[in-house]
């Protein structure tokens, strides 16, 4: 078997420190703990990219070693803009299409949220599944409520081999999309966006209809979550969640003709 070539995709965004979302301070740590994977997989043969997706405004936060894919173009503010207000979230499709049509050499897509770090050993366990045999296509859940401080100390970048060490819990979604390309090259999100449920579930339900052997990982210590914010939670019932909430029951068990 041919060693796979690997594309992690995010969208960073530039948002102020008292941002409810904790991301200002996430961020940071999602990027160095995915350029220090990144690091250890080329030391052990394993080719991973990192890709950026984002609007012009949060290119200030992207750190040079990602490779910056070209600007989205649409949000919740251009589809839907009577009930956006002043949220812009991204069309996940666009996303999809974006890393399809830009990374056209990629075997196996990983696309996961800005706050979501990894392990050292993440890539490399990755390719060890993959190349084990048995499931193409699987979702790796994070640990979440990783401690914020340190005594009064706010955790940082520089705190990741602590970070790294902590348990966290279990967390009960679906976070972190492992995909081959045929799969990927299949789905179709319709103009579903980040930021609120279900889009989660609903990727992981049409991963399933395309491979039925496809696998959650639901506590394998491979991915974390600072704290245990869930902010969507104080807005559920608010227009953009019912939106999400409506688009869902439109493609949840929809795929692309190809």
């Amino acid at each position: 078997m041919k060693f796979a070539k690997i594309v992690h995709c995010i969208n960073p965004f530039h948002c102020l420190e008292e941002n409810p979302s904790y991301l200002y301070h996430a961020q940071p740590i999602t990027f160095e703990s995915m350029h220090r994977a990144q690091t250890y997989a080329k030391e052990n043969g394993v080719n991973v990219e990192l890709l950026s997706i984002n609007y012009p405004e949060d290119d200030v936060i992207v750190p040079d070693y990602f490779t910056r894919l070209p600007y989205l173009s649409k949000s919740t503010q251009t589809e839907f803009p009577n009930i956006s207000g002043a949220k812009k979230l991204p069309i996940i499709q666009e996303i999809f299409d974006t890393i399809l049509r830009e990374s056209d050499d990629a075997d196996y897509i990983i696309f996961s949220n800005s706050d979501i770090g990894v392990q050292p050993h993440f890539y490399t366990s990755v390719n060890n599944i993959i190349k084990g045999g048995k499931y193409a296509n699987f979702i790796i859940n994070r640990r979440d409520n990783i401690p914020k401080f340190m005594g009064d100390k706010r955790v940082s970048k520089d705190d990741l081999n602590w970070i790294c060490n902590q348990k966290g819990v279990k967390h009960p979604g679906k976070d972190c999309f492992i995909i081959s390309r045929g799969v990927f090259e299949q789905i179709d999100m319709n103009v579903m966006f980040t930021g609120y449920p279900p889009w989660g579930y609903v990727l992981h339900t049409i991963m399933q209809k395309i491979d039925k052997n496809t696998h959650l990982f639901a506590d394998a210590q491979l991915t974390f979550h600072m704290g245990s914010d869930m902010v969507w939670k104080k807005d559920k019932g608010n227009k953009l969640s019912n939106k999400n909430e409506e688009l869902s029951k439109l493609c949840g068990m929809k795929t692309k003709s190809i």
